[in-house]
Parts: C-alpha cells; structure tokens; sequence
C-alpha cells in the first residue's frame, strides 16, 4: 500500500513542476514547454545525405546523380560555359561554368554532389596507394600505356598514344579488380 501513495505523490510533484512560479491554481493546466521549432533547415553532415558511388555503380545510374547535381546548380545559379559546351554539365551540350560562383549555389547542393566509392578515398582506404599502382599495372596489362604520377593520379607516358575505344570499359574493370577483388 506504501508503494501506490509514493507513486502518486512523485506524480503530484512533477505535475507540480512543470507549471510557472507564476501560476496559482486556477483553471490552469500544466504543460511542458518546448522551444520554438527552428525556422533553419537542419545542418546536414558534410556526407550523410550525398548520393553514394559504388565500384560497380552503373554509367546510366552514374549520370544521374551527376546530372541532378548540375541542376541543382543551374537552378541556384551557376552560370553555363559556352565554350566548353558538351564537356561536362547537367544535359547533353549543357556544360556548367568552373568559376566556383555562386558559393551560395555550392552549398545549396553539396548533399547532391555524389561521393566516389570509399575504396578510392584515401583517407578511408589505407590499402590506397598500393591498390592504386595495381589498378596502373592492370591498365598497362589492357593496353593502356599509363604510369602513376601520384596515388590516385595516372597519366599516359606520352601524347602520341593512342588512346582505345574501350578506354572506359578498361578502366573500370581494371578498379573493380584492383580495388573491389573482381576481375572483369
């Protein structure tokens, strides 16, 4: 019976509590107060949201997170780059200036701005720069002829090269091997 008459008056006590110094009976009702919700939208964390690449992510699916990137900075802003038309941008023949302005356009759509597959992240992968000079080696293996010049940048040993038809092809079989164990 002492249990119940504790319990009960613990539950008096924090009704109690929440009203105001202020308040003197009445026909007052107790509430908790809350803070105004917040008119900002939430800080997203610098990747949390972003669209994430895979090694096997597919050319199609590839595109459109890039082109829903570029929109979104067409649509805040950025400029297009006539002379650069085709290079790179959110549509065939759109390409976006590389100025960097607006910043405000940037930071509107960096959780749309897609995050390479972590095994080519440096500061994820500590198997990075060995994986990367495996992925070389396998591109010389397909006929590319290439050579590091830093992990994760390679260059071909001269401009007389030619460069194949399949080069795309080639250079995603060849980091599906180095990096994700799968020969293609």
């Amino acid at each position: 019976m002492l249990k119940p008459r504790i319990a009960f008056a613990a539950a008096v006590l924090a009704l109690a509590a929440c009203g105001s110094p202020a308040d003197t009976g009445g026909d007052q009702v107790a509430t908790l107060a809350s803070a105004a919700p917040s008119t900002a939208p939430p800080a997203a964390s610098a990747t949390a949201d972003r669209p994430q690449l895979r090694l096997d992510t597919s050319t199609e699916e590839a595109n459109r997170f890039w082109t829903a990137y570029n929109d979104c900075l067409l649509k805040h802003g950025v400029k297009t780059n006539s002379d650069r038309a085709g290079a790179v941008g959110a549509g065939p023949g759109v390409a976006l200036d590389d100025s960097g302005e607006p910043k405000s356009a940037y930071t509107a759509c960096a959780v749309k701005l897609p995050r390479q597959p972590p095994e080519l992240d440096e500061d994820l992968n500590p198997n990075f720069a060995q994986q990367w000079n495996d992925n070389v080696k396998c591109l010389r293996a397909h006929g590319l002829m290439v050579h590091v010049t830093n992990p994760g940048e390679w260059t071909y040993d001269s401009s007389d090269i030619p460069v194949p038809d399949n080069e795309a092809e080639i250079e995603n079989a060849c980091e599906l091997e180095a990096f994700g164990g799968q020969a293609k």
